[in-house]
């Protein structure tokens, strides 16, 4: 077995065991659920009130590609991809912005 279907196999496992739904609102097509798992107030934001929070998905379950601004609801909390970090074995890493409570 190769080492990226290794990883894959492991993101995958991870998903299932501590993923949750999320909904993904690209900015320009119609939100769909994906399952990710969310790690919020991680980087505290030094310019305005707030925090950032990481949210790991694997690419191919969004279907395209993430974009900044896309909206990413989790419960009652709305978040906005300021960054996204990628890895070669296709786990995305977004970097979110609290943006408001529902």
């Amino acid at each position: 077995m190769a080492f990226a279907d290794s990883v894959g196999r492991l993101d995958e496992a991870c998903l299932r065991a501590f993923g949750r739904q999320i909904t993904y609102t690209p900015a320009a097509a119609d939100p769909f659920t994906v399952t990710g798992i969310l790690e919020a107030g991680v980087r505290p934001e030094g310019a305005a009130p707030g925090v950032y929070a990481l949210l790991f998905v694997r690419a191919a379950a969004l279907g395209q590609p993430p974009a900044r601004g896309d909206d990413v609801a989790v419960g009652d909390s709305i978040y906005k991809v300021v960054a996204l970090e990628a890895d070669a074995e296709g786990g995305l890493r977004l970097v979110l912005h609290f943006n408001r409570a529902v």
